[in-house]
């Protein structure tokens, strides 16, 4: 607030508000008064001050009753909020029993009530004491022997049986001659058996007494008794664990490479059409074939040809195709290591086809190749050769050598 030096004060006993209030009207210093700015929006309601203490009642005429003011708006309805429910108080105690009321008189039997849902099934009860064995039944008559079954294969020696009982020791005989040593048997493999449980011990009797010794009875003569019953062979005996295994050896050298076993290609050709000079009639002008297909086995080299790597029977294919300006015969063919390959070799005059001349070699041949032979691809003109010939060879496939192995 800016204090202005007034004769009168309109917002306090010692203040002034504004320069509009006072009386004389005294000029800012700080420059001319402007005219009153719009209303500025109404600041927030700021929060209620403490109530000062009561004033005297003053002594009033009072006054004529105003008009009555006009009705203000009714503002927004508040929010209820309801609090939330009281805990439910304790329970009163129990009032007395009130005197037992005469009975009524009896009504009418109701309708039977429908079937109520079954209960719930009880736990099994305990099981019953066994009841005491029955009489064992009459042992039925024997069935009838059946037939006799196929006789198995012999089984192996089984162990000797249990030696039969020593019987009494005859007179000593004479010594017979030695006999000779028999072959040993083959062992068995050891039977597994199950230990049987051990008995109970039964109480031990009274010990009897000792009687009287006997006479020495004569030297009986014995006879030895038969050989037992050859014991059945015991189980298998169990497979051992299997060993620990051995170091891995050293690595062998490696062995000498052998021949491809996928298939052996390769091809070259020329990615842009190439015109063609010649020293003179029948002599042949290597064609330039200067991109190239994939390959695998065979060399491709920078100057326009193959190299063969693996000795064998190829397929060759070539395909070019010729313009000029003039009407001439044409020889192609490919070489090997320098030398035509006769039945690859093509002729042909150029024929007129709308304002230039031209033809399409297409060949192919299949041609036994061993290991270093070189490939190229040339071509002649078998007669004079004109002026303002212009011989020119189209591109990409129009000029291509194609070798595939084929064993």
């Amino acid at each position: 607030m800016r204090n202005y030096n007034c004769t009168k004060k309109c917002c306090s006993s010692t203040t002034c508000c504004s320069s509009s209030c006072c009386y004389p009207p005294i000029i800012d210093p700080t420059g001319i008064i402007g005219p009153t700015g719009p209303t500025g929006p109404t600041g927030a309601i700021g929060p209620t001050g403490v109530t000062g203490p009561t004033g005297p009642t003053g002594i009033g005429i009072t006054g004529p009753t105003g008009p009555t003011g006009p009705t203000g708006a009714t503002g927004e309805i508040g929010l209820t909020v309801t609090g939330p429910t009281g805990a439910t108080g304790p329970t009163g105690a129990t009032g007395p029993t009130g005197p037992t009321g005469s009975d009524g008189v009896t009504g009418p039997t109701g309708p039977t009530g429908a079937n109520g849902i079954p209960g719930v099934t009880g736990p099994i009860g305990p099981t019953g004491a066994t009841g005491p064995t029955g009489a064992t039944g009459i042992t039925g008559p024997t069935g009838p022997t059946g037939p006799t079954g196929v006789t198995g294969e012999l089984g192996e020696i089984g162990p000797t049986g249990v030696t039969g009982p020593t019987g009494v020791t005859g007179p000593t005989g004479p010594t017979g001659p030695t006999g000779a040593t028999g072959i040993t048997g083959v062992t068995g493999p050891t039977g597994i058996g199950i230990t049987g449980a051990t008995g109970i011990t039964g109480p031990t009797g009274p010990t009897g007494a000792t009687g009287p010794t006997g006479p020495t009875g004569a030297t009986g003569v014995g006879i030895t008794g038969p050989t037992g019953i050859t014991g059945v062979t015991g189980p298998t005996g169990a497979t051992g664990s299997t060993g620990v295994t051995g170091a891995t050896g050293a690595t062998g050298p490696t062995g000498a490479t052998g021949p491809s076993s996928s298939g052996v290609y390769a091809g070259l050709y020329n990615s842009s059409s190439q015109p063609i000079s010649f020293t003179g009639p029948l002599n042949y002008t290597q064609i330039n074939l200067n991109s190239k297909y994939p390959n695998n086995g065979i060399t491709q080299n920078v100057a326009n040809s193959l190299t063969i790597n693996e000795p064998g029977d190829y397929e060759i294919l070539y395909n070019v195709f010729v313009t000029a300006a003039r009407s001439v015969d044409v020889g192609i063919a490919v070489r090997k290591n320098g030398t035509v390959i006769t039945n690859t070799r093509g002729v042909q005059n150029l024929a007129l086809n709308a304002s230039q001349y031209g033809a399409s070699f297409i060949g192919n041949s299949i041609q036994t190749l061993n290991t270093g032979d070189v490939l190229d691809i040339a071509i002649q003109v078998l007669n004079n050769i004109p002026s303002n010939l212009n011989l020119t060879l189209n591109g990409v496939a129009n000029t291509s050598l194609v070798v595939k192995k084929l064993n």
